[in-house]
C-alpha cells in the first residue's frame, strides 16, 4: 500500500522549535510528508534564515517569498507548482490563515494540479471582528471555507470564531506545542552572570515589545514591589523606547536588563535565567492573546508562570500558575510577591506546570494531527 502523502505549507516551520510536530509525523512508516517553508523570514524583528535538519524524515523545501514577515500577505515567488503537480498529495495541510495570499496560492494550485487532494487549514483567530483588509481576503476566506474538509483552530475560542465567520466543516482544535528536548531545566549561572543578573529575584518577559503585550503594566508593578529584584526583558519592538522612558520615570531603570531578540532555539537559555516568567498581555479592539506559547515553554523549563486574563492565557495556565486582571499593576505585583515569598506555592507551580505541559508536547500534538489525517484518508 502506498504511503499517505502529505504536503504542508508553513512559514512557522522555518523556526526550529516548530518543527518537531512534523518530524514526529514523518517517522510514521505509513507517511510521506514534505514541508514547504520560506528560505528567509522576518519574525519578532529579526531575520531568520532556514537551516535544514539532517535528522528529520520530512522532506524540507525552503523557497523564496515576497512580503517576508507578513503572514497574511506573503506568497512563494517560485518552485511551488511541482509540489502539487508531481507529489500529488492526499492531504494539503495549510498552516496559514484561510484569508491569506498563500491560501489563495494553495487553492489555485490545488484546483489546477490535484483537485482530489483534501485541504485542511490552521487558524489562530482570536477576535470575532470583521476582516480588516478589504474584499479580496473575504473572498479568499469564503473559498477556503468551501474547499477545506477540515480546520485545525488553535483553541476552542478560535473554533467558535470560525463558526461565526461561516465555516461549517469539520473542526478539531489543536493547540501549539513545546519541544521538551529544547525547553527543559538548564543550569544558566554563566549566562546570568554575563547578563548582570547578580542578585535578587529575576522577573522575566520574553516576546515582542508591543503595546498590546502590556509591558507597561509589568514595569508599573515592579515599581511598587518591596523586595530585591531584577527585571529581564528579552525582545524587540516599536514600543521599546516608550518602555525605557517609563522605567526611568518610575525610578527602576537600574533594575531592568534589556536584551534584544534572540534566535528561537536560544529562548530556553534565557527562560532558565528567570525566577518567574510573566505574560502581561492586554486586550485591544483588534487583538487578544490567542495562546501564549511562552507560558508552556516556561512550565517546561520549571519556571513558575504568571499571566493576565487576556484571551486564552487563563486556559493555558490552568492551575499551573497565577493569573491577574489585565492592566492591574497592583494585582500583578501581588502575584509576583506570592511567587517570590512563598516557597511552597512556587514549588507547587513548578510541579503542576510539568504535569500540565504534557498535554502541550509536540508528541501529543503530532498524534492529534496524525489522527486528523487518518480520519480523512483511512489506511
Amino acid at each position: 500500500m502506498s504511503p499517505l502523502r502529505i504536503l504542508v505549507l508553513s512559514h512557522s516551520y522555518i523556526m526550529m522549535p516548530y518543527r518537531r510536530k512534523f518530524a514526529l509525523i514523518g517517522e510514521k512508516p505509513d507517511v510521506d510528508i514534505r514541508v514547504v517553508t520560506p528560505n528567509r523570514w522576518y519574525e519578532s524583528f529579526q531575520e531568520i534564515v532556514f537551516q535544514p535538519d539532517p535528522t528529520t524524515r520530512c522532506g524540507e523545501f525552503p523557497h523564496p517569498v515576497r512580503f517576508s514577515g507578513y503572514s497574511s500577505r506573503f506568497y512563494y515567488r517560485r518552485d511551488l507548482k511541482r509540489h502539487f503537480k508531481s507529489f500529488q498529495p492526499h492531504i494539503i495541510h495549510l498552516e496559514e490563515e484561510a484569508w491569506s495570499l498563500n491560501a489563495l496560492q494553495t487553492l489555485h494550485l490545488r484546483q489546477k494540479f490535484c483537485p482530489h487532494s483534501r485541504l485542511i487549514f490552521r487558524t489562530s483567530l482570536s477576535i470575532p471582528t470583521k476582516q480588516r483588509f478589504g474584499f479580496l481576503p473575504i473572498w479568499i476566506e469564503r473559498r477556503s471555507f468551501r474547499e477545506a474538509v477540515a480546520a485545525l483552530p488553535l483553541s476552542q475560542n478560535a473554533a467558535q470564531i470560525l463558526r461565526q465567520r461561516g465555516y461549517s466543516g469539520k473542526l478539531t482544535p489543536i493547540s501549539n506545542g513545546v519541544d521538551l528536548r529544547l525547553f527543559r531545566k538548564l543550569e544558566m549561572s554563566y549566562l546570568q552572570a554575563q547578563l548582570g543578573l547578580k542578585s535578587g529575584f529575576v522577573i522575566g518577559y520574553i516576546g515582542r515589545l508591543l503595546y498590546m503585550k502590556g509591558l507597561d503594566t509589568l514595569l508599573q508593578s515592579a515599581a511598587v514591589l518591596e523586595m530585591d529584584y531584577q527585571l529581564l526583558i528579552v525582545g524587540q519592538g516599536e514600543y521599546k523606547p516608550e518602555l525605557i522612558k517609563l522605567a526611568d520615570s518610575l525610578g527602576i531603570a537600574n533594575r531592568v536588563v534589556w536584551i534584544d531578540g534572540v534566535p528561537p532555539e536560544n529562548v530556553p537559555e534565557y527562560i532558565n535565567c528567570m525566577d518567574t516568567l510573566v505574560l502581561p498581555s492586554r486586550t485591544t479592539p483588534g487583538w487578544v492573546e490567542f495562546f501564549g506559547r511562552v507560558l508552556i515553554e516556561g512550565m517546561a523549563c520549571e519556571v513558575p508562570v504568571i499571566g493576565s486574563d487576556s484571551g486564552e492565557i487563563p486556559n493555558v495556565i490552568g492551575d499551573a500558575g497565577l493569573v491577574f486582571q489585565e492592566e492591574d499593576a497592583r494585582a500583578l505585583a501581588n502575584q509576583i510577591t506570592v511567587i517570590a515569598s512563598d516557597e511552597s506555592i512556587r514549588a507547587q507551580c513548578v510541579q503542576r506546570g510539568l504535569e500540565r505541559v504534557k498535554r502541550f508536547t509536540w508528541e501529543t500534538i503530532a498524534q492529534e494531527t496524525y489522527a486528523v489525517y487518518r480520519d480523512l484518508v483511512p489506511a
